[in-house]
């Protein structure tokens, strides 16, 4: 793979000066031109007429810009005058009527005017033109495209997955396909916003090829998407020219905002808990608690988060009824231990969203503890033979899996056998009331339910199987307030998906609301051809649970992990909680491997 640096050439053209100034962005007005992007169409409003009206530019998104504009009302000029401004600020800011536009921003916006009690409006599109010459790869490649259609020359995309929807933010994406008889390659990402060419020659993967855009790249095409589709379109020739193959097109899109808060996941390879920063776009995740922070325990896993991130639960010596040790997310330190033997211990726990209460599953049932000290506040009996917890976000009611096995003297928390669904009430100090049944077993099991961050729907599994690690397990999702469950089919096209969890977010795709769901799957990771289990993410239309539909978006691999090793249990948190410092105490307060920046220890990670 090679993510050096690039060869950057601009589609940029001059165009005549606009209402009396210069700009070096190709510019369209409402009729449009011939080989000009498709003019964003919309009225003007208001009293303020601005000039030109809906504005369609052309820019390479690496150079700056500028683009004039000019401002009438009742056909006098006040351009001098009026206050200027852009729904998106990202897009440039205006020095009297003079937009400066800001290189590798794309996409849609309006700009508006204002003079005293009178105002006016005019959409604005910017469009980027842009080609990368990959590091290694001729660089007249763009002319070896021309030749007549020559099918065995045709790529076949691996990956990313057709129709994928991603947050923005997803830092790397690596583009997979087979090759076909070809050894350079166009790759075309194109829309409304921008039209990416990128060209490369093989990187071999597999049985295939790879190429991995850098970070620049990558925010040009997410930034010029963000809300929207690109069609990918990948051809294949030689590098002497002759004939060129195409690939099917498929259609890549971004939701409208960026991934936030934080993922602290099971790693087998720290046989701990690794953290994944989404703020940070690194390209790995941190080690957060490993057995060696632990004190030399056994394995540290099966852990639970306080959706604020500021607790967080770990059990010790898994497998099997175990310690399970109460931290302070940004100091690691301790607050309370649970357990030390066979009886006695906690595998499951679930904290209320603001950490004060921790569920846990001692014995037979659920026990209410305070979530800083660790004091018993009471064991409500009616909740007996219930594991698997988790809390609502509003913190008003609980989830769990109850087995159909009965056993009064030993720890079912360990056992799904047959097991069902159910919520049940949370009073606080009172406990809980009586459960109620969500999804009744078919002899199946049903186990690990998790709440969405909007409180309507749970995600859980179902298999034949026990636990983690049952090769049939699907992720399926039911309404709280009960109903039909949906199957997942693009998640359950392969089998062995565990662990469901919701990203605490919701995100916009155009007119749709999306939830993120993340759970670990043994499927194969394009041409990496790997079934270790790794941590996917799907995104999930609202509207269509609503009606009892999955939607049809494909689950994508999570890129900041090591594929050599099995990772579990994603558990989200909305923020990242870090320990404050300052650069004269960075030596004493921040652990091996971070830095103080910006007033928190922060890990210097790739």
């Amino acid at each position: 793979m090679r993510s050096a640096r690039l060869s950057v050439f601009a589609s940029l053209s001059l165009a005549v000066a606009l209402g009396g100034g210069c700009t070096n962005a190709r510019t369209t007005g409402d009729e449009g031109e011939p080989n000009q992007p498709p003019v964003v169409k919309g009225e003007q409003s208001g009293p303020l007429t601005i000039l030109p009206g809906s504005p369609a530019i052309t820019v390479d998104g690496k150079s700056p810009y500028r683009l004039d504009f000019k401002v009438l009302r009742n056909n006098e000029d006040v351009t001098d005058r009026v206050s200027l401004s852009l729904d998106n600020p990202g897009f440039g800011t205006f020095a009297g009527g003079t937009l400066n536009g800001t290189p590798g921003v794309s996409g849609k916006t309006m700009v508006r005017a204002r003079l005293g009690e009178d105002t006016g409006a005019t959409p604005l599109s910017v469009r980027l033109e842009t080609i990368v010459i990959a590091p290694g790869t001729p660089i007249d490649a763009p002319g070896k495209f021309g030749g007549f259609n020559y099918p065995k020359r045709a790529p076949e995309v691996a990956y990313p997955p057709a129709n994928a929807l991603m947050p923005p933010n997803i830092n790397l994406l690596e583009f997979q396909w087979l090759p076909g008889e070809a050894s350079l390659f166009e790759l075309r990402l194109a829309g409304d916003s921008i039209d990416l060419k990128i060209y490369t020659k093989c990187n071999k993967l597999g049985d295939g090829c790879s190429f991995l855009p850098d970070e620049p790249t990558m925010k040009l095409l997410t930034q010029a998407s963000r809300s929207r589709s690109v069609e990918l379109t990948m051809r294949g020739s030689a590098e002497n020219g002759g004939g060129v193959g195409t690939s099917a097109t498929q259609k890549l899109s971004f939701s409208d905002s960026d991934m936030k808060g934080g993922l602290y996941y099971w790693a087998a390879s720290i046989g701990g808990i690794a953290r994944y920063d989404f703020g940070l776009r690194g390209k790995s995740a941190e080690s957060y608690y490993d057995p060696f922070r632990a004190g030399l325990v056994v394995c540290v896993g099966c852990h639970a988060m306080s959706r604020n991130g500021q607790r967080i639960a770990v059990g010790m010596n898994i497998p099997g009824p175990a310690q399970m040790r109460t931290l302070e997310t940004s100091t690691r330190s301790k607050l309370f231990e649970v357990g030390t033997g066979l009886l006695s211990g906690s595998n499951y726990q679930a904290f209320s969203p603001e950490g004060k209460w921790l569920v846990t599953t001692e014995t037979a049932g659920l026990t209410l503890r305070d979530g800083t000290s660790g004091t018993v506040i009471g064991n409500n009996p009616s909740v007996a033979n219930a594991n698997m917890p988790d809390f609502s976000p509003d913190g008003k009611s609980v989830v769990f899996a109850r087995s159909a096995m009965w056993c009064p003297f030993g720890p079912c928390t360990l056992s799904t056998t047959g097991a069902s669904l159910y919520t049940v009430e949370f009073k606080g100090m009172d406990g809980f009331g009586m459960p109620q049944l969500l999804v009744q077993s078919d002899g199946a099991n049903n186990y690990y339910p998790s709440f969405s961050p909007d409180g309507r729907f749970v995600a859980y599994n179902k298999a034949a199987g026990d636990s983690y690690d049952a090769k049939d397990a699907e992720v399926w999702v039911v309404p709280t307030k009960g109903g039909k469950p949906v199957n997942l089919p693009s998640v359950n096209d392969i089998v062995g998906n565990s662990w469901p969890k919701w990203s605490p977010f919701v995100h916009r795709f155009g007119s749709s609301s999306i939830l993120w769901l993340t759970y670990s799957s043994r499927r194969t990771y394009g041409l990496h051809g790997s079934t270790t289990a790794q941590i996917w993410m799907v995104p999930v239309d609202i509207a269509k649970l609503e009606k009892g539909e999955a939607s049809t978006y494909p689950p994508f691999w999570l890129p900041f992990q090591d594929l050599r090793t099995g990772n579990h249990i994603p558990a989200w948190v909305e923020k990242v909680d870090r320990l404050p410092c300052t650069v004269e105490e960075e030596g004493k307060v921040c652990s091996a491997g971070e830095r103080c920046i910006s007033g928190y220890c922060t890990p210097v990670i790739q």
